[in-house]
């Protein structure tokens, strides 16, 4: 009984205690994660970057402790339950004890007063026999040996032998009674006995039903966080979209306004000013320019005609030409190395351009005959003019190649060749 009181005690006592389980300490996390995520939005991760693996450590601690003290209840549980059926059974047995023990008391109070009728009755009984006994001695002596079975009563013989055989009967009979309940009550014992093995072997099954719907509430638990965590995850990323799909249809707006806005540039070209490689001429320009190349060809070729006239058949200075030709073409590329960069000047200079290239190109057909000019001192004269004029930076390489190739028609081939390198390594297309 002190035991119990104790029992009692301690149940008050834990029942006072506020009890924190798994879910309560997953519950706990989440609302710490969304109050995280409040912070984060506030203030950034720097703020909460330190805290976070603290706050972890602890809610699994806790997590740690709760699911301790869950598994300690429940062996506190088993082990009350099973004190309390421990303590159901020795009363049970007490009581019982305590029956048989009353029960024995009152047999054996039976037997003490039957015992003690016995005793009586043995002592009266043997009181009489003495008696008679007595009287018989004394019949003997008076007559003579006489036949001692007629001296008794039949009587008190036959009524002692019946009330004998009644009280022996008697006792048999509480004795099988006596056996048959102790019989009965073995049976009941085993029978209780193997009822206390079924309910351990349920026990035992219940609490391993108990364990799995454990490992399936923790589980549950895992996935149901999970979810939560993918959820936030998907609500982040539709805000996010949402943000991105707000600045996408203000910027559609902008640019709807914008092309409201804007001039019609259909059929228009458009390029950078800065471009070095942009279109300079036009198409009626251009028509000119080869117009005016297909004439300077027609005059080169007349001068070549009239070089050959001019040329002797064996000239003794071809060597002389040849070094006159490539000096001058290296002039001129060393000189455009060296040169300050000065901006493309427009079409109206490079029509000056080509009519003062005409002129210098007809200058050939005034000179007196037998003159040493050859179509290298030309050709040097068109180089230079177009440097002075233009600059030895002009870009427009298609001008150029349209003026110089008519003119790279030397007879020396070596000369020729040297003469296309360096206009193609200085003026590629």
């Amino acid at each position: 009984m002190p035991y119990l009181e104790e029992q009692e005690l301690e149940d008050t006592m834990d029942d006072s205690k506020p009890e924190v389980s798994v879910i309560d300490v997953y519950d706990i996390a989440s609302e710490i994660g969304k109050e995280f995520e409040k912070m984060i939005d506030v203030y950034g991760t720097d703020a909460v970057i330190n805290l976070m693996p603290k706050v972890i450590n602890a809610l699994e601690q806790l997590e740690g402790l709760a699911t301790r003290n869950e598994r300690e209840n429940n062996q506190i549980q088993e082990l009350k339950a099973r004190i309390a059926q421990l303590e159901k059974d020795k009363i049970g047995k007490a009581e019982d004890r305590q029956r048989f023990e009353m029960e024995l008391e009152q047999i054996e109070e039976h037997w003490r007063e039957e015992s003690r009728d016995l005793e009586a009755m043995v002592s009266h009984l043997q009181e009489e026999n003495r008696k008679l006994s007595s009287v018989l001695a004394e019949k003997k002596q008076a007559e003579k040996a006489p036949d001692p079975g007629a001296l008794l009563s039949p009587e008190v013989d036959m009524a002692l032998v019946q009330r004998l055989r009644g009280l022996v009967d008697r006792l048999k009979d509480q004795l099988r009674q006596r056996d048959r309940e102790l019989l009965s009550k073995q049976t009941e014992m085993e029978s209780l006995s193997s009822q206390v093995e079924q309910l351990t072997i349920i026990s035992r099954e219940l609490r391993r039903k108990q364990r799995l719907g454990q490992t399936q509430i923790h589980s549950l638990i895992d996935e149901r966080a999970d979810f939560l965590a993918q959820l936030h995850d998907q609500q982040r990323e539709v805000q996010s979209l949402r943000q991105r799909l707000g600045l996408a249809e203000k910027e559609n707006e902008d640019l709807s306004i914008s092309a409201q806005d804007s001039p019609d540039l259909t059929n228009k070209v458009i390029y950078d000013k800065d471009d070095p490689n942009r279109p300079r001429f036009t198409t009626q320009e251009l028509k000119d320019i080869l117009h005016e190349r297909n004439e300077l060809k027609a005059r080169v070729s007349d001068l070549e005609d009239e070089l050959e006239m001019y040329r002797p058949k064996e000239p003794p200075k071809r060597k002389y030409v040849c070094f006159s030709a490539t000096t001058a073409a290296a002039a001129l590329v060393g000189a455009s190395v060296g040169a300050p960069v000065e901006a493309p000047v427009g079409a109206p200079v490079q029509a000056a351009v080509v009519t003062r290239v005409g002129m210098i190109a007809q200058a050939p057909r005034a000179m007196p005959a037998g003159a040493t000019s050859t179509a290298s001192t030309i050709f040097l004269n068109i180089l230079r003019e177009i440097v002075r004029n233009l600059g030895p930076h002009y870009l427009d390489q298609q001008l150029l190649y349209l003026l110089f190739s008519p003119f790279i028609v030397f007879p020396c081939r070596k000369c020729l060749r040297q003469m296309k390198t360096l206009l193609h390594q200085h003026y590629p297309l």
